[in-house]
């Protein structure tokens, strides 16, 4: 009796982790196409609800494969590290103060 339970349990446990990882797939195409912020927050959504309604998984696999990426995506702790790395390179006269200025500019330009 205990090894059927057992059984029972093992199998419910495998089917939950393919049922993950099937949801999952619309925010792994997401984080590989660069795809981050609200986008991203969306997709996930989605993907999620779509344990429940089934639609809502296929419309964030749409999204994910339609919407474009930034290619990098900067947090703010991120770009703020970034940043500081760039102003300790000027002030150790690593680089120049044009070179600061259009890093910088690149910087805060990528969103």
């Amino acid at each position: 009796m205990f090894v059927e339970y057992l059984a029972l349990f093992l199998v419910f446990m495998l089917l939950c982790a393919f049922i993950c990882a099937v949801i999952c797939i619309p925010v792994f195409i997401a984080n590989a196409r660069g795809i981050c912020g609200n986008q991203k927050t969306i997709i996930m959504v989605l993907s999620w609800l779509g344990i429940f309604f089934g639609v809502t998984w296929i419309v964030a696999l749409v999204l994910s494969l339609v919407w474009r990426g930034a290619g990098e995506c900067y947090s703010c702790g991120c770009r703020l590290d970034e940043l500081e790395k760039l102003s300790k390179l000027y002030k150790s006269k690593v680089i120049s103060k044009a070179e600061y200025d259009k890093m910088k500019a690149k910087l805060m330009a990528d969103k």
